[in-house]
């Protein structure tokens, strides 16, 4: 076997490996925010509740400024959040399943 012919074989399975890791991946994420949004979705309709009755704002601007409650992202002078409820089992096994590249 020549030295091109492995360098194939190499890049052929590398790339099959690949579009299987993608799919598998993609299920793990999908687990990971269905186990944080189901974490989220009470802590953010209390947030919205309270909002309303103690701000008396509006009930879609409360929404709207709740939306993203969770997410992470960056503050207004630039410093990382850390997104809320990451450390969840389920995201813990996509987290380990993209270092490992399966």
């Amino acid at each position: 076997m020549t030295y091109r012919t492995l360098m194939i074989l190499v890049l052929v399975s590398g790339f099959t490996s690949t579009a299987y890791s993608s799919d598998s991946i993609q299920v793990l994420k999908e687990k990971c925010e269905a186990a944080r949004e189901a974490k989220l979705a009470p802590e953010r309709q209390a947030l919205i509740k309270s909002c309303i009755a103690e701000k008396e704002i509006p009930a879609d601007e409360c929404e709207r400024y709740y939306a993203d409650y969770g997410a992470g992202g960056r503050t207004a002078a630039g410093a990382g959040k850390v997104r809320k409820y990451n450390n969840l089992p389920e995201c813990e096994a996509l987290y380990k399943a993209e270092r490992e590249g399966k």
